[in-house]
């Protein structure tokens, strides 16, 4: 293997890694805003590593009437979107929560494949599938119903309140 394709192996990683991040969370909140539109949600805002509470962040483009903002200064991401009570619909709550951590974690996989089929360089296919092993299981993670960050809770904890919920309506 010639010197020149570990180098741009390595150069291809160190770009991948930090713009991993911000894809992940893409992949996982657009994962949130497509099942939402699916099961009937009205999407306002995709905010990816942007804390709003910092101050005011004008979105970066809009479509679609949805705006998105993008801008580094935290690590949160989040979608906002309103028109079903999901207290009434525990399955459409059920598939917009399970939507966006599978969509991260199918990332993840992504990720793996790269690592296993692009690139050339064991130390980089080490990396990189090591860095996808990460994002699948950050992913899957998120679905333990508990509280994270002030109090937020997983989207684990609103699949696992949905499950209940709708067992209890089952019951009646």
């Amino acid at each position: 293997m010639s010197g020149f394709r570990i180098l741009v192996d390595i150069l291809l990683l160190l770009v991948l890694i930090p713009l991993s991040f911000i894809i992940n969370a893409l992949a996982h909140e657009l994962g949130h805003a497509i099942a939402g539109k699916a099961v009937g949600l009205t999407i306002h805002r995709v905010v990816i590593v942007t804390d709003l509470r910092k101050g005011s962040v004008k979105p970066l483009f809009t479509l679609a009437g949805t705006e998105f903002y993008l801008a580094a200064n935290s690590l949160l991401s989040a979608v906002t979107s309103s028109g079903i009570a999901f207290s009434q619909h525990p399955i459409k709550q059920i598939i917009f929560n399970l939507a966006g951590p599978l969509s991260g974690a199918a990332m993840g996989v992504l990720f793996a494949v790269y690592a296993l089929t692009l690139t050339q360089t064991t130390a980089v296919n080490v990396v990189a599938c090591g860095i996808a092993g990460f994002y699948i299981i950050m992913d899957l993670a998120n679905l333990k119903p508990e509280l994270q960050a002030h109090d937020t809770p997983s989207d684990g904890w609103k699949v696992r309140e949905a499950w209940r919920r709708l067992r209890a309506s089952k019951q009646k």
